[in-house]
């Protein structure tokens, strides 16, 4: 079954129109009650809001420019200053450290366009087959169905900017502010990919009920080869080991694999080698995947999984929507940017993943 959809939001913008939108200009234009005077990025808001047939909160942003709570102001150097001056490097631009945003690289499936909550029939118990005695009836063998619902979530940050960054600014400024924003979103759809289940937040893997589960000790344990090896029986036995298979787990997990031995006294090879694979399987890691994981007394344990990451599936209803206050800072004409993103996060197949939660590290 294909899950690719008409995607409303991606307007198919020229690399010079990408290069001309300017969020910040857009704003500052709007700070002064002249929505009616932009061009572009108000012409790509209103082509989407007609596709979408809905209007934005603020105004919507194609998917081609993107998609955090951080005040940004030219009078304090680190927090917008350094993006105004006389020799002011933007194209030495140095960006914040952040995770490693993984689940689409590792083959997660994205449903764009969507405007109603969604219920994806899916069979459950499959047809029973029998062998009978010549002029016997088989017995009935019924399959049963299931369905996989999403309804959208909703994900936001905003920043507040000064009036000077607004006016003062230079491209790199709205390079920054699009790119600071996109990544910051992503890496909180990643997040909740793997662990949501909390307040407001999507199921993500870990807290799906029916995955696989590889117990290493009462308080957690060290990684063994074993463990390994039972995390791709978990998935095999249930017949879901194909598609995008990977493991994924923390920096962490990934330091104690390379640090292990396969059999301990006699083995001089560790669990993991400078391949980054195990059992011919990738190994991708980042600080998204848990680390502070407990059990018993065990405490700051890592996860690890395995699975086919094609069954993770990420749907998305609309696009970014940028919504703009002027009034909270407006004694200083500073303007409020909030973003929203609506989205949700379903597995297909419970069986298609296993994981280990309790992982030491030290």
């Amino acid at each position: 079954m294909s899950f690719t959809l008409q995607k409303p939001q991606e307007l198919g913008l020229s690399e010079k129109e990408k290069r001309s939108y300017n969020l910040l200009n857009c704003l500052a234009h709007i700070q002064k009650g002249n929505w009616s005077k932009v061009g572009l990025e108000r012409e790509c808001s209103d082509a989407i809001a007609n596709r979408l047939g809905k209007a934005p909160q603020g105004f919507f942003v194609p998917t081609e420019i993107g998609w955090s709570q951080r005040d940004m102001t030219v009078g304090s150097a680190t927090a917008g200053g350094n993006l105004k001056g006389v020799d002011h490097l933007g194209d030495r631009f140095i960006d914040a450290l952040r995770a490693k945003s993984i689940i689409f690289d590792l083959g997660a499936r994205r449903m764009s366009g969507l405007r109603g909550d969604v219920a994806i029939p899916a069979l459950n118990a499959k047809t029973t087959a029998y062998w009978v005695a010549e002029n016997a009836a088989p017995t009935e063998g019924a399959p049963t169905v299931r369905q996989i619902s999403m309804a959208p979530k909703t994900v936001g940050a905003y920043v507040d900017l000064s009036r000077k960054l607004m006016l003062q600014s230079s491209p790199s400024a709205d390079e920054m502010f699009r790119s600071d924003m996109v990544q910051q979103l992503a890496v909180a759809i990643d997040s909740v990919a793997i662990n949501g289940g909390g307040s407001n937040e999507p199921t993500g893997i870990l807290q799906t009920s029916g995955i696989g589960s590889v117990a290493l000790g009462t308080n957690g344990a060290a990684p063994t080869w074993a463990s390994i090896c039972d995390l791709v029986r978990e998935v095999a036995i249930d017949n879901a080991d194909r598609g995008s298979l990977a493991f994924i787990t923390t920096p962490q997990g990934m330091s104690k694999l390379r640090n292990t031995v396969k059999v301990a006294s006699t083995d001089s090879k560790m669990l993991l080698d400078n391949k980054a694979e195990l059992l011919g399987y990738p190994v991708v890691t980042s600080s998204i995947i848990p680390s502070t994981l407990t059990k018993g007394t065990g405490s700051n344990l890592s996860g690890m999984i395995f699975g086919n990451f094609n069954d993770l599936v990420v749907g998305e209803w609309g696009s970014l929507d940028v919504l703009f206050d002027p009034y909270t800072g407006s004694s200083t004409g500073a303007m409020r940017v909030t973003c929203f993103l609506d989205v949700d996060v379903a597995v297909r197949h419970a069986e298609s993943f296993a994981a280990i939660t309790d992982m030491v590290t030290t």
